[in-house]
């Protein structure tokens, strides 16, 4: 099925930059997760408690006002603008991430105008996905480092298709569809997950069935973000991200069975992936 894509093993992956004993939060970078619109402020949570799982020096949510409380009792350490007018004020280090709860209302996608204006890294996932399948690749004006995150039903519309079916006939021809029209870094999510960056296509052998629940991808759009502030590559940050959130939803799994898993397992887990990874010199 997956043949020519290889699949991902543990040799290949990536590995985090030692810390030097004087570092500073400044060193790894600042995530700015873009969501949480009312209702909804829970992903915005999920995606900016990853984004520091995996190392991330500062997190900013933005998001409306009501999902303020969401980030008040889940991640105190995050902090917080109101959905802005303009992104003027971000830091040189910033990191985007856009999606995670965002909606699909006027502001956002007055907001994602902007931001497919901006040069820093950026991760594109949920909501920031469907309104890029409205406004095509044009939405996309500046040469920025972009990950792109769909399911196969996110897919379908990026690429004008009537459904996931479609997407899943063929799934190697559809990740090298999106690329080609949108360019960046893609992974199609789903059972073993394809990754497209600058090489070859690869796929996830890692992650279960009880990833299948609401969150998860939020998890790893905020993993993904966490990685690039930390200078990996757009590369790395894709194999690298995929893969620990992946070994973390099955480490998870372990424990709590399928039925039960929840996406704050999986984030949970993300540490002591990362510490496995790190004790087989990977």
């Amino acid at each position: 099925m997956h043949d020519p894509c290889a699949a991902l093993t543990l040799e290949l992956l990536p590995s985090l930059p030692q810390r030097s004993s004087g570092a500073h939060k400044g060193q790894f970078g600042h995530v700015f997760v873009l969501g949480g619109a009312p209702g909804m402020g829970g992903a915005l949570a999920l995606a900016s408690a990853a984004a520091y799982r995996v190392g991330a020096g500062l997190v900013t949510a933005v998001g409306h006002p009501a999902a303020i409380p969401y980030l008040a009792a889940e991640l105190p350490e995050a902090t917080w603008w109101d959905w802005p007018s303009n992104f003027s004020a971000l830091p040189e280090n910033a990191v985007l991430a856009a999606g995670p709860g965002l909606g699909q209302g006027l502001a956002a996608h007055d907001m994602l105008r902007e931001l497919g204006q901006l040069t820093c890294p950026q991760v594109w996932d949920a909501d920031a996905l469907n309104i890029l399948a409205r406004f095509g690749p044009s939405l996309l004006r500046s040469e920025a480092v972009r990950l792109f995150t769909p399911h196969p039903g996110e897919a379908a519309r990026l690429l004008g298709l009537h459904g996931s079916n479609e997407i899943q006939a063929d799934r190697l021809g559809a990740i090298q569809a999106l690329q080609s029209r949108y360019g960046g870094h893609w992974v199609l999510k789903g059972h073993h997950s394809l990754l497209l960056g600058g090489g070859e296509c690869c796929y996830c052998p890692w992650g279960n069935p009880g990833m299948a629940t609401g969150g998860s991808g939020d998890v790893l759009t905020g993993v993904l973000a966490g990685l690039l502030a930390q200078g990996l590559s757009a590369s790395d940050a894709l194999l690298l991200g995929v893969s620990l959130h992946a070994l973390a939803g099955d480490r998870a799994v372990r424990q709590l069975g399928p039925e039960s898993l929840l996406a704050s397992d999986i984030l949970k887990a993300l540490p002591y992936v990362l510490q496995e990874l790190k004790s087989l010199d990977v």
